[in-house]
């Protein structure tokens, strides 16, 4: 339950908020950038103290909390963050193994007792599902056993924060918040978050600008605006909806209040001092004692316009059966045919990695093709919006920002300009180094529309902006001029922007499998299942063993196959060895000597096979590190 205020320096950052998570709460935070979110949640987390108020938490509670720009150990592996999730069970597992072997060495009844203990520990903690479990998380969120031994230095940035999003869904916990979860996640990993969501039986907050996911998945909105919070009942749409009817309903009274204010204090101004006095009088103590309705407050309207330097070809791009990738040895994409023309709106979808923004460097000629033809269109001024804005210079201040681009313009042009963006006040005096990631990406769009292309080639332009920006984003791409050409995870505003769709997907090519890119005159919808979809080779045809310098991604699959097949067989064996060892730590198999040594003899055999299946799997990665590429 939270009754509190909160200020900074004298500011008033949240007012006599009032609001309580239950034990089925599925809320959904929202409100612009800079309303208060994260003060919230440090709130609720215990992390900063109310100016006013207070927070009070169950006793014991258990938060697991994925915040955003989270710093991680560069030297553990991907396996061992992981781990780090569940330490009590992979301590109970060492222990497990330590005791085992000292009991195969040597019989001691205080070391039986010890292991029969630490068994029934491991199990009541769900030891032995936990690394199923583990598993499945980490392969919906897009990572394979070989990423596993990696250290967290050579993963992106978005990578890493997936593995932070893996962790915190394995940890044990009373209550999940999560801090816009969806960035850096593709479309079918959101679709996974949100099932996995939908059936949790904890409470969860999510701070999210998506408003599909929050239809999907929330029951309750926190909305926090001007320091205050409001709840409503249902998802983001019913929110909407409602927040309307009741702005406008707010507005009508307060426009009826104003008039019979007037009307009242003009005919006491009247009669004060007439024949009417008494009624006059009647009327001003009725005025004293009236409930005052406040005019809703306007919020700043954000309006965007993009606009053109001047007309492109018909013809922006044409690709015929391209081959591209990060070099020689890594191909991405195979007999890529797709071609943009003047004025179209064309979203690329298809899963992370699968090369989505080396298909935009290859467009902007950052990146050459590898086979097949490929034209660019005359005239063209390039707009590139990059997800991690590298080209915004971290030394100067966010006025200077713009006023490089126009050195020549007097200041009140570069503040006005800044202000369409939401920059006000002291905010232009902020060095770029220090902004949020809101900020940033606000930045950047008011460098790139003040460039005029008549060229959008943007990577997911939405994340990080508030629903407000974003839908004066929105707006004003719909009333550009020019072409464009995304990328984005955000279903809402594919569907509202996009008129075509270029689509990665797997297809069979001569007995194997490809990754390629079509342009399907299809909705959104079917070009969501085509890029997600994965074909099968047809299993009566052989394949050929002839092997070329370009590695064979079918290759590369049933190695991969094989890989987790020896780990499930590792799996199943480990749980036989946990049976035996309950079945050796029970005191009665200690009175029946055959039945013991059998015993310990099968586990020695079960701890040599594993031993081999280990070694099996090392060198299946080894060969699968070596040939691997990014799909």
């Amino acid at each position: 339950m939270i009754e509190t205020g909160m200020e900074f320096a004298g500011i008033q950052v949240l007012n006599n908020i009032n609001c309580s998570l239950e034990h089925n709460s599925r809320i959904g935070l929202i409100g612009s950038n800079g309303s208060g979110k994260s003060t919230l949640i440090k709130l609720m987390l215990g992390h900063l103290t109310p100016s006013s108020g207070k927070v009070i938490a169950a006793k014991k509670l258990k938060v697991a909390y994925l915040a955003q720009n989270l710093r991680l150990n560069p030297e553990l592996t991907m396996i061992d963050h992981i781990h780090g999730a569940r330490e009590d069970i992979f301590c109970l597992k060492k222990q497990i193994i330590e005791l085992s072997h000292s009991l195969q060495m040597s019989h001691d009844k205080s070391v039986e007792i010890e292991l029969h203990n630490t068994l029934e520990r491991f199990q009541a903690l769900g030891g032995d599902e936990h690394e199923n479990e583990e598993k499945y998380v980490c392969e919906s969120l897009g990572f394979s056993i070989a990423d596993y031994h990696k250290k967290l230095a050579v993963f992106s940035g978005g990578e890493q924060t997936r593995i932070c999003l893996a962790a915190i869904l394995l940890m044990p916990y009373d209550l999940l918040i999560l801090d816009e979860p969806t960035n850096h996640l593709d479309i079918a990993m959101i679709g996974w978050l949100e099932r996995y969501l939908c059936k949790l039986d904890k409470p969860f907050l999510v701070v999210s600008h998506d408003r599909t996911f929050l239809d999907n998945t929330v029951s309750t909105i926190f909305h926090l605006e001007n320091g205050s919070l409001s709840v409503t009942k249902g998802n983001y749409s019913s929110f909407s909806e409602a927040f309307q009817i009741a702005r406008l309903a707010q507005e009508r009274q307060y426009e009826r209040q104003q008039r019979f204010i007037a009307e009242t204090t003009d005919f006491i101004r009247r009669n004060i001092a007439g024949q009417k006095t008494n009624m006059a009088k009647s009327r001003l103590k009725q005025l004293s004692r009236m409930e005052i309705i406040h005019k809703p407050q306007q919020r700043k309207q954000i309006q965007l316009s993009v606009n053109s330097s001047g007309r492109s070809g018909n013809d922006v791009f044409v690709l015929e059966d391209v081959d591209f990738g990060i070099d020689s040895q890594k191909v991405l994409a195979n007999k890529v045919s797709v071609r943009a023309n003047y004025q179209d709106r064309i979203c690329i979808l298809g899963p992370n990695g699968c090369g989505k923004t080396t298909l935009l460097k290859i467009l902007l000629g950052e990146k050459e093709i590898q086979e097949g033809r490929m034209k660019i269109g005359a005239s063209l001024e390039v707009g590139y919006y990059d997800q991690h804005q590298i080209a915004l210079d971290e030394s100067i201040t966010v006025m200077d920002t713009i006023w490089q681009l126009a050195p020549q313009a007097p200041r009140g042009y570069v503040l006005s300009w800044l202000a369409r963006f939401g920059f006000r006040g002291d905010e232009v005096d902020k060095v770029v180094s220090v902004l949020s990631g809101g900020e940033r990406s606000r930045l950047y769009l008011c460098v790139l529309i003040h460039q005029n292309p008549n060229l959008l080639i943007m990577d997911e332009p939405t994340n990080h902006l508030d629903i407000a920006m974003g839908d004066a984003l929105l707006q004003a791409l719909k009333e550009y001029s020019g072409t464009i050409v995304f990328v984005s995870h955000d279903r809402y505003f594919i569907s509202q922007l996009a008129s075509k769709y270029w689509v990665f997907h797997k297809m069979i090519d001569n007995d194997r499998v490809i990754t390629t890119v079509s342009m399907p005159d299809t909705g959104l919808e079917d070009a969501l299942e085509l890029t997600f979809s994965k074909p099968e080779l047809p299993r009566a045809t052989p394949v050929s063993r002839e092997r070329k310098k370009k590695v064979n991604p079918w290759h590369l699959e049933q190695l991969q196959n094989k890989i987790d097949a020896e780990h499930e067989h590792i799996e199943t064996l480990q749980n036989i060895l946990i049976d035996l060892n309950t079945q050796l730590a029970d005191s009665a198999t200690y009175s029946e000597a055959a039945k013991a040594k059998t015993l310990q003899a099968r586990i020695n055999e079960l701890l040599k096979e594993i031993d081999s299946s280990k070694a099996q799997i090392s060198g299946w990665e080894n060969d699968y590190l070596e040939l691997s590429y990014d799909e």
